[in-house]
């Protein structure tokens, strides 16, 4: 287990550092991006092309943490290797939507 910033934060074995400091990150966003996560999950479902549960749940993280924290636990411990290839999937989305739309200074 990892306290970062007051919040605590489970980390598997397999999972690196790095991650933790992403789902962290994800939880700090605003309201706004959970609901893009959302909508970009659910259409992932429903389309061909990137997986969309990734986004559902981190959707969820941003929006309900309580909620859906226990749903990322569940996937962090079960299947370490899909949780860490899921957070890469959402940085790089994420990180994109930054660099595409940069927050004003």
């Amino acid at each position: 287990m990892n306290v970062s910033g007051g919040a605590l934060a489970l980390r598997h074995p397999d999972e690196s550092p790095d991650d933790a400091a992403e789902v962290e990150r994800i939880r700090a966003m605003p309201k706004e991006v959970g609901v893009l996560l959302i909508v970009a999950g659910i259409g992932g479902l429903l389309l061909p092309g990137p997986v969309g549960t990734p986004f559902v749940v981190l959707g969820g993280v941003v929006l309900w943490p309580r909620a859906f924290e226990r749903v990322e636990i569940y996937l962090m411990k079960r299947f370490p290797k899909l949780h860490h290839r899921s957070l890469r999937q959402i940085k790089r989305f994420l990180h994109d939507l930054e660099r595409r739309y940069p927050l004003p200074k």
